[in-house]
């Protein structure tokens, strides 16, 4: 059997992305790891549009072509899906686009495929695929079994052509899925509850990383990496002395735990972004992300500044304390801390959260539509401190002034202009 793995590009408001290479960090631990749950004698290829032409192969040569999307890569998903059934190969379509606004795209999807995999794959996948060797493919596969985080195979980064892909190279790894916390504009608790993998399976897969594919460098997928001290310490202290070293994101109730700061410096870390959403202590209790405070993520983004470590935050504007005076506000934080990036975006309510539901019932909703379709920086509700206008030239204001701002002193792992996190 022959299978073909794709990840597409995204639709900009200039056309399809397309670049030469692909960055280092965009490398998804999605096509190498479900690779590796194929059986050892069928042939698996992986394709990342954003480096490679479509035209470049056969797809009518494939036995079956898989593609992983988000919701902002449907669009392109759908259109490769036409390409792949008029070549005469079946299809199948997956990823966090099947789970959101309660499975609402899976129908239009099943037009498009021959089959769905809807949530996590690493129980279904084995199952499709051994459908597909007895001709036996099934529209749909979906399950609500907790996949168990022990045994995972090593994904197959020797299927990635990295002559595409832009140096230095580093991999994903997770030590866990699902998030924690439930901050009321996020969707990650609508894909996965949160359990850890075991550490010792950790451990041996970077290690494996090191070794095998001789890349000491590793990326934390983990939507909030050190936010349970105790077996952040474990793993940390397992990473001490072993060469690796590591970027994550997690949560500024780090602040409130020193000797994980510590051992995450000792065990190798040199980048780690924070989800600090608004400088607005009022949009904190709003969005549930008060288990921090604006003068606690002040204090550990200067400490790890002195400590020659990467900072990144994401801020979100759009809230229903923000107004036009917010902007100021936020390029002044990230200045005051020393962050190495500041990454910005508009909020887009996501069918299926709190705040989807709060701006539903008071009839702020302009519209439902995936997001990033047509314009990432469509605003799709009415804001309650500032116009739609307003918040959009305040966003562009704000990512222009850090952009041209002197960050000469700030911490880059791996280069001002090699984003990690």
């Amino acid at each position: 059997m022959r299978i073909l793995l794709i990840e597409p590009s995204v639709y900009t408001p200039d056309g399809l992305d397309k670049r030469e290479m692909r960055p280092s960090q965009l490398i998804s631990l999605t096509l190498p790891y479900l690779a590796a749950l194929a059986p050892k004698d069928w042939t698996v290829e992986l394709v990342y549009e954003i480096c490679e032409d479509l035209d470049d192969y056969d797809l009518g040569s494939y036995d079956l072509v898989g593609i992983t999307t988000q919701t902002i890569q449907l669009r392109r998903s759908l259109e490769i899906a036409r390409m792949v059934r008029r070549a005469g190969t079946r299809v199948v379509i997956g990823g966090p686009v099947t789970v959101e606004d309660g499975h609402g795209l899976v129908p239009v999807i099943s037009r498009f495929a021959d089959s769905v995999v809807v949530g996590e794959a690493d129980v279904l996948w084995p199952v499709l695929l051994a459908d597909l060797a007895r001709d036996e493919l099934k529209p749909l596969y979906q399950s609500d079994e907790l996949v168990p985080m022990a045994g995972h195979p090593l994904p197959r980064f020797d299927l990635v052509d990295f002559s595409k892909i832009e140096q230095p190279y580093f991999l994903p790894s997770f030590t866990a899925r699902g998030c924690p916390r439930r901050c009321s504009f996020c969707s990650e608790f609508l894909y996965s509850k949160w359990r850890y993998r075991p550490v010792d399976d950790v451990h041996a897969e970077l290690t494996a990383y090191r070794d095998v594919f001789d890349i000491p460098r590793v990326v934390f997928r983990d939507d909030d990496f050190l936010v349970f001290p105790k077996r952040s310490n474990e793993l940390l202290g397992r990473l001490k002395d072993e060469g690796i070293e590591w970027g994550c994101q997690t949560d500024f109730n780090l602040s409130r735990h020193p000797d994980v700061v510590h051992s995450a410096l000792d065990g190798g870390m040199r980048v780690v972004s924070f989800g600090v959403e608004s400088v607005r202590e009022e949009n904190r209790v709003f969005t549930e992300k008060t288990f921090f405070t604006i003068p606690e993520a002040e204090d550990l983004l200067l400490r790890l500044y002195e400590a020659g470590v990467e900072t990144q935050v994401n801020v979100i504007f759009g809230f229903d304390w923000d107004d036009p005076e917010v902007f100021d506000e936020t390029f002044e934080f990230a200045m005051r801390t020393k962050v190495s990036r500041l990454f910005l975006s508009v909020l887009y309510p996501i069918p299926g959260t709190p705040l989807y539901q709060h701006l539903a019932e008071e009839g702020r909703l302009l519209e439902k539509r995936p997001q990033g379709i047509d314009d990432p920086l469509a605003v799709t509700f009415v804001p309650k401190r500032m116009s739609a206008a307003q918040l959009v030239a305040g966003y562009l204001d704000v990512e222009r002034r850090f952009a041209e701002a002197d960050l000469s002193d700030r911490n880059y792992w791996l280069g001002r202009d090699m984003v990690v996190v």
